[in-house]
């Protein structure tokens, strides 16, 4: 049995997805959701409780969260914040497992699991947003493009694009004997 430990709902739909397209175990899998990056930095946080309950029959961990933006004013924003207190985390947690990470982020180190999942278009898909963006004259967010373009889309998202293949090789890890 494996452990996941992740911000939100968008994120388990995706894990499954992925999960599904590399052929990996779903049904040994733990999933906690923490509705929000702070609560998975917070030790306090009762999915923490429950897991080091269940250690017995729990051989590894994945944390996942996003990078965010590192102009963000919380101090755990940005992907070398994010890696910093995920390493404090992880030592904090004193589990007898092997504990490892992944933040979503595009391939600038910034974002979230929509900048993660747009990062994959290809450059004219990704120009045709840029411009689009530019016309458009407000702010959209990675997540808002992704919101009123993919969202509805059953798999709009090509899981064996090479900036999958450190998230891929960390699940792979996770569910190594």
């Amino acid at each position: 049995m494996v452990a996941i430990a992740f911000e939100g709902k968008s994120d388990k739909e995706l894990l499954d997805s992925i999960l599904e397209a590399y052929n990996l175990p779903r049904d040994n899998t733990l999933y906690f959701e923490f509705m929000g990056k702070d609560n998975i930095f917070n030790i306090s946080h009762a999915h923490y409780d429950e897991i080091e309950e269940s250690l017995k029959k729990i051989d590894k961990m994945l944390i996942i969260v996003d990078a965010d933006n590192d102009k963000d004013p919380n101090p755990n924003r940005g992907y070398t914040a994010s890696k910093k207190a995920l390493l404090t985390l992880i030592e904090s947690l004193e589990f007898d497992i092997p504990i490892d990470f992944y933040i979503m982020c595009d391939e600038n180190k910034q974002g979230n699991l929509e900048s993660f999942l747009l990062s994959i278009l290809d450059n004219e898909q990704k120009e045709c947003f840029k411009t689009f963006i530019e016309c458009y004259q407000y702010d959209l967010s990675d997540k808002k493009i992704y919101n009123i373009f993919y969202k509805d889309m059953k798999h709009p998202f090509d899981f064996n694009h090479q900036n999958f293949d450190i998230l891929k090789s960390k699940l792979q890890w996770l569910f190594e004997e």
